[in-house]
């Protein structure tokens, strides 16, 4: 399989920790969408990552898309969501709400793109607004453990990933004194091989 994406892009980060737990083995082409759209248009012709290629030359878009594969492929005991019930429900939840803050973040790099003169503040400070409501929905539902259940899954990827990359988008309101609980979850993630080897940003 090849994985299409850098691990800056978070969605593209989410699919390479599910594949490094599930141990199914990859060749990451790490192409930057903003900077190598002539490497990844053959892969995504909509030059969207993550992007990726199965051992038959099948591929596959969109991260919910392609997680939704892999636990297939590995079945039910394996997958890191649950098959139904109250835990996939709460899962799909944290999911939905981490993704939809990592959407915000996004938004915000892309604003910071533009020339001075052309950024709108009050744009800005909506998607912050936004973001923070996220983060502190998903603090208020943590513990002192995995998300969901008592065990690693989807949940806690998508929610490790995005609160990573908001201590980086949003430092001046994003820290460990904030949001303990995420915190602590981030920490006890890193602990683990899938999430410190595909981890983007400087320590």
């Amino acid at each position: 399989m090849k994985l299409i994406g850098p691990w800056l892009s978070g969605f593209t980060r989410r699919v390479g920790i599910t594949l490094k737990l599930l141990g199914i083995s990859f060749e990451h082409l790490a192409f930057h969408a903003y900077e190598q759209k002539e490497l990844i248009r053959p892969f995504s012709p909509m030059v969207k990552v993550p992007a990726l290629v199965l051992d038959d030359g099948t591929i596959l878009y969109d991260s919910g898309s392609i997680i939704e594969y892999l636990h297939e492929a590995v079945g039910l005991e394996r997958a890191l969501l649950a098959p139904a019930g109250a835990k996939r429900r709460d899962a799909l939840q944290f999911v939905g709400i981490a993704s939809a803050i990592y959407a915000k973040l996004g938004d915000i790099y892309d604003e910071s793109l533009r020339p001075p003169e052309h950024r709108i503040a009050t744009i800005v400070d909506s998607l912050c607004q936004q973001a923070l409501a996220g983060l502190q929905m998903i603090e208020s539902r943590a513990g002192g453990g995995w998300l969901v259940g008592g065990s690693l899954s989807q949940a806690d990827i998508m929610a490790v990933v995005t609160f990573q990359a908001s201590l980086v988008f949003m430092p001046d309101v994003v820290n460990a004194t904030a949001f303990p609980r995420l915190a602590g979850l981030a920490a006890r993630a890193m602990e683990i091989e899938a999430f410190s080897s595909t981890f983007p940003f400087k320590q």
